[in-house]
């Protein structure tokens, strides 16, 4: 006898399915046992849709005569997103009880779904022929059609609600769902109010609190949603939605560690289908653990055909790297997907993936069409002039930033206000566009006037703009308003300051202003010991003065400065040395001492001064408010009496 193996082979398969289905149909007949109406309504309110629509599957065979089966399968189908199915549901539902409201209201929400609102009202108006005006059952299913439906009429709904409420006031349903509505109107206050009153008549209503805490969460009231979250679960551990919202505060408040416990707490609980994968998905990425996400992503692309797939697809490549592939990506999405479903972040990442691939062209005009179609990622401006400052086309990059600028709005941080304009002057500094990069720092020392960098920048801008003589005179004051901001802090500054002493110094000397000149050059040289060219300048400048004659006239130095011995109008006083100060000036504490209230910021003057044997007649005299020592001599003062400091040895020397 012979056998014919293949034929043996396909009939033990065949027989292997036919027991495979008949254990699956005898799983099915006991699940349906085990599981009950309540399983499914619970199923429906953890939004665990396939769960649902499997029990009520079954429910509908085992009892056709019952019409809420019938209408919770089809509510499953609607949530799913299959109106047909749904509609066949709740056919089947009226068939089963012709005078039962609940699947003619939901054959409604399936036109209604299509926006065919005509058929959807008749419908619902044989619902209504069922029943009375008081049944409150028909308000909340009504309500609820109208505020799930794919085409929403949110007024509709919250004017039901308040007609049942005219009736009572004591059924939570009517509050949830009027909470629903409130919340499709934007209307958080009155939705929070509606659930409290729902939580109140049904304390275990986690879904409530759940939405409370969404409100909240929304509203950046971080403890006061965890709360309501807290409050949710405590009513019921096992309620999913709790903790994926749950997951969505953590993560805005920054504690993804907590985030990623409380979404893998909602993924233990809810069905395991492709829809929570996917949600697991984005979960991830908003958590920036991309390359997990772009995992999960991968997977999902051979079993969905959502065009969104292809988004986060893009938009993870894009974040791990993978620029080619996510370019790919980003162009099949902007195929696959419906033109008025296009969000501007879309654009964004399409812009950034092309400016990485190297189509700089199609790169701007993506980024300008995201920020065109949503003003608040003005931000991105920063992405195009980045780019342009690596290249170093810095005039170009300095136009964004300020194009950056103009597109802010009023109440933007300031941190970043400042910071664009600091990118923004830089970048036509190093364009040479001074005049451009002087006007920007301008308008940034009048934004934070105590910042010393933008006086540095002025100043060099002035060293181009200025070219009347060599000593670039107009840099002058923004040196030293720099040197007065920067000099306490030289630690940080101290490549600037360097570059600032060194000018001012230059900048004295050539002027013949010596004691002010050897001040700077020594501030260089402790900042700078091996500067040979300042050192030999000070040399030169030293040797044209030499110890004066008699006793010398020492000066001492403690934390305010360089002690100078003075006759002032014939008192005796030390005077602490002041580069910056023209003349002599008094704190208001010293005005009020020695003159009597004169230095007043006036043009009040000294009559006689005298260092050691030399004299000066009529030196101008200011009152600075916050200054420290009580009075302090300007260094061009010492200059016109032919003295200068010598800051080695502490003594004065005079030509």
């Amino acid at each position: 006898m012979s056998f014919n193996f293949t034929r043996l082979v396909i009939n033990s398969l065949e027989m292997k399915k036919v027991r495979f289905l008949i254990g699956v149909l005898l799983t099915m007949a006991l699940a349906a046992e085990a599981q009950n109406q309540a399983d499914g309504v619970k199923a429906l309110e953890y939004e665990n849709y396939a769960t649902a629509k499997r029990i009520f599957r079954s429910l509908s065979v085992n009892n056709p005569t019952d019409p809420m089966n019938f209408y919770y399968l089809g509510n499953a189908y609607s949530s799913l997103g299959n109106i047909d199915s749904a509609r066949i549901a709740f056919n089947a539902g009226t068939q089963a009880d012709p005078k039962n409201i609940s699947n003619y209201i939901g054959l409604g929400r399936t036109y209604l779904d299509q926006n065919n609102t005509q058929q959807a009202q008749q419908y619902f108006d044989k619902a209504k022929s069922l029943t009375g005006t008081k049944d409150i059952n028909m308000y909340v299913l009504l309500a609820n059609a109208y505020t799930n439906s794919a085409h929403p009429d949110y007024n509709m709904s919250a004017n039901l609600l308040n007609k049942a409420i005219e009736y009572t006031n004591k059924n939570a349903d009517v509050y949830w769902e009027l909470g629903n509505a409130y919340e499709g109107l934007n209307k958080s206050g009155d939705a929070v109010n509606a659930y409290e009153r729902a939580v109140e008549l049904n304390p275990g209503m986690a879904k409530a609190y759940t939405r409370i805490g969404v409100i909240w969460r929304n509203a950046r009231r971080g403890e006061l949603s965890d709360e309501s979250f807290k409050k949710a679960i405590a009513a019921d551990p096992n309620f999913p939605p709790a903790y994926r919202e749950q997951a969505e505060l953590f993560h805005a408040i920054g504690q993804d560690d907590k985030a990623r416990a409380s979404f893998e707490k909602y993924r233990s609980l809810a069905d395991k289908d492709d829809n929570l994968e996917y949600r697991y998905g984005v979960f991830l990425f908003l958590t920036n653990k991309y390359q997990d996400a772009l995992n999960v992503f991968n997977d999902l692309k051979n079993r969905m055909t959502n065009p969104i797939l292809y988004r986060l697809l893009a938009y993870s490549n894009y974040e791990v790297g993978n620029y080619p592939e996510g370019l790919r990506q980003m162009k099949e999405f902007f195929l696959e997907m419906d033109p008025a479903k296009i969000l501007p972040s879309d654009y964004e990442y399409l812009g950034k993936l092309e400016l990485k691939t190297g189509s700089e062209d199609k790169a701007f005009g993506g980024i300008s069409e995201a920020i065109l179609r949503d003003s608040s990622k003005y931000y991105l401006e920063d992405t195009i002039a980045t780019y342009l400052y690596k290249q170093k086309r810095y005039a170009e990059a300095g136009d964004h930033y300020m194009l950056k600028i103009s597109k802010m709005p009023k109440n933007a941080p300031f941190k970043e206000v400042a910071s664009s304009y600091f990118q923004a002057g830089k970048a036509y500094y190093f364009g040479k566009k001074y005049a451009s990069s002087d006007s920007v720092f301008a308008k940034l020392s009048n934004l934070s006037p105590d910042w010393p960098i933008s006086y540095l920048f002025r100043a060099r801008n002035q060293l181009y703009i200025d070219s009347l003589d060599t000593a670039r005179s107009k840099a002058f004051p923004y040196y030293q308003m720099f040197v007065s901001k920067a000099f306490a802090d030289s630690n940080t500054f101290r490549k600037e300051l360097t570059e600032a002493y060194q000018y001012l110094g230059n900048y004295n000397a050539f002027n013949r202003s010596y004691g002010s000149s050897l001040y700077y050059f020594g501030k260089v040289i402790s900042l700078d010991p091996n500067n040979s060219e300042v050192a030999a300048t000070i040399k030169e400048i030293r040797d044209s003065y030499k110890q004066q004659t008699g006793p010398p006239i020492v000066c001492t130095r403690d934390s305010s400065g360089y002690q100078i011995p003075a006759i002032i109008n014939g008192n005796n006083m030390n005077c602490v040395l002041d580069p910056l100060t023209l003349g002599i000036s008094v704190s208001e504490q010293g005005s009020t001492r020695y003159f009597g209230g004169e230095g007043n910021g006036s043009a009040s003057m000294v009559s006689i001064l005298k260092v050691g044997e030399r004299s000066l007649k009529n030196v101008p005299l200011a009152m600075k408010t916050q200054q420290s020592s009580e009075i302090a001599l300007g260094a061009d003062v010492l200059n016109r009496m032919n003295i200068v400091v010598d800051y080695p040895s502490s003594s004065l020397l005079q030509r």
